[in-house]
């Protein structure tokens, strides 16, 4: 009886707790130089395609892109406010082709790594010296693996039309 009672104590105790249902998990919550990137793109310039943005702009220029956050296994840096930007036009996640069969579908396994290459930017958010900030950006204003996304920023110096870099300004969170 001791015993029942023990364990109806301690489960009416962890009732009363937090929830422990994913869905209520609550949104990191960013440092203010993070949100202060988050609004809406302007349209006045149009989203390149990446291809042509690595092909085209050079370090210190203005760039918009836009695509979903893919591309790789792990499109987040943890501890780091950089992801990963598939170009929809160039790269498919697992997920939108009919034979999806992929746990991971935001790798886009399924594209050849040169195509996901060519198809891909790191996005990253800066301080005023340049240096990446120190918070991991997966779950920030809903951003997640395979969320739409539009980006306007600059080129970073140590882009090369290998490996497309950009400083985001602004981080517009698609419907």
């Amino acid at each position: 009886m001791k015993t029942t009672l023990l364990l109806f104590t301690a489960l009416l105790l962890n009732a009363c707790g937090p929830s422990s249902d994913p869905s209520a998990a609550s949104t990191p919550i960013a440092d203010p130089a993070i949100q202060s990137v988050f609004g809406t793109v302007s349209t006045e310039t149009p989203a390149l395609p990446i291809p042509t943005a690595r092909a085209e702009k050079q370090p210190g220029e203005t760039v918009v892109l836009e695509g979903r956050i893919m591309g790789v296994m792990e499109p987040f840096v943890e501890n780091r406010a950089v992801f990963v930007l598939g170009d929809n036009s160039v790269i498919t996640p697992c997920s939108d082709m009919a034979t999806d069969h992929c746990a991971t579908p935001w790798d886009a396994c399924c594209d050849p790594t040169e195509t996901r290459t060519d198809g891909t930017a790191s996005i990253q958010i800066v301080n005023e010296q340049g240096q990446v900030l120190k918070q991991g950006l997966e779950g920030v204003n809903g951003l997640a693996k395979l969320t739409s996304v539009k980006v306007s920023g600059t080129v970073n110096a140590a882009s090369s039309p290998k490996s497309l870099i950009v400083n985001a300004t602004t981080i517009e969170v698609m419907p």
